[in-house]
């Protein structure tokens, strides 16, 4: 089996972990402040990506500053995301983080003067038709699918630039630190800033810690599979990959999360949903 191939599953688990827990979260976040469950997914994640750190020794390789430094945007990404999930929905938020294959071209293009096949721009561009069917057609069907508020879709989006930006810098650093490396960093940074909102959070709002056996394994869902997992899975596949390959993922993402809702909430499949899921596994090939 090649590392390539390796990088692929690799990325195909993460896709699969996250769909479900854009599932979980959003059932949290509806009873629990999302700074609370940003603290313990850090929290969490910590744990278990602490004793790794310190085994490597990372912050005495060259460029952990920056690697400390693009790790905002992860810390980025993670937080706004939690947040903005409060007022939509799962799938919106999936459907905002298709739009990092169109970035990363123009990013490439722009700023890198990267010349992209003809192959690349089509695919992009029928997955993201595809993601469009399903996104407008369920808004005109359901109502689901495209809700919430503005201003939850725009905390989405920011979190969506710094995963974007995360990404994108990773790929660099990604020569000089193993996956455990790049993940326990980037999860250590965000973690000790969740610290730092927690503590004003608490003064402010006074947001409840307490948590019932349900919310506990949900949340270690999150920390455990949804972050120390797939923080190595994803950084496996940006080291053996290339950021757009990557960033295509997103646009397997809703229509996996789509899938998971339809069994576990009762939504019902469309015509539309399938002609998008065929563009976007046609886009995606």
């Amino acid at each position: 089996m090649s590392t390539s191939f390796k990088a692929t599953l690799a990325l195909l688990a993460t896709v699969f972990i996250w769909a479900y827990m854009a599932v979980v979260a959003r059932g949290l976040v509806t009873v629990i402040s999302p700074l609370i469950v940003l603290f313990y997914r850090l929290l969490i994640a910590s744990v278990f990506f602490l004793p790794f750190f310190i085994k490597n020794r990372s912050w005495k390789k060259p460029y952990f500053k920056e690697l400390i430094l693009i790790s905002l945007g992860s810390t980025v990404n993670l937080t706004f995301f939690l947040i903005g999930l409060k007022y939509t929905s799962a799938s919106v938020s999936q459907l905002i983080y298709a739009a990092m294959p169109i970035l990363i071209l123009m990013y490439g293009r722009l700023i890198n003067n990267e010349k992209q096949t003809p192959g690349k721009i089509a695919g992009v561009m029928l997955g993201f038709l595809g993601l469009m069917i399903i996104g407008i057609s369920s808004a005109l069907e359901k109502g689901e699918t495209i809700t919430g508020s503005l201003s939850g879709n725009i905390i989405i989006f920011i979190a969506m630039l710094g995963w974007t930006t995360y990404l994108i810098n990773s790929k660099n650093l990604s020569k000089s630190f193993t996956p455990i490396e790049m993940g326990s960093t980037s999860v250590l940074v965000s973690f000790f800033v969740s610290i730092v909102i927690i503590i004003f959070d608490q003064f402010s709002f006074r947001s409840n810690f307490y948590l019932n056996i349900n919310q506990f394994f949900a949340l270690f869902y999150i920390g455990f599979a949804g972050t120390f997992l797939t923080y190595i899975l994803y950084q496996f596949a940006i080291r053996y990959s290339s950021p757009l390959k990557v960033s295509l993922a997103s646009y397997i993402q809703p229509v996996v999360t789509t899938i998971m809702a339809m069994f576990l909430l009762g939504e019902k499949l469309t015509f539309n949903f399938i002609t998008g899921s065929l563009l976007i596994m046609t886009g995606v090939f």
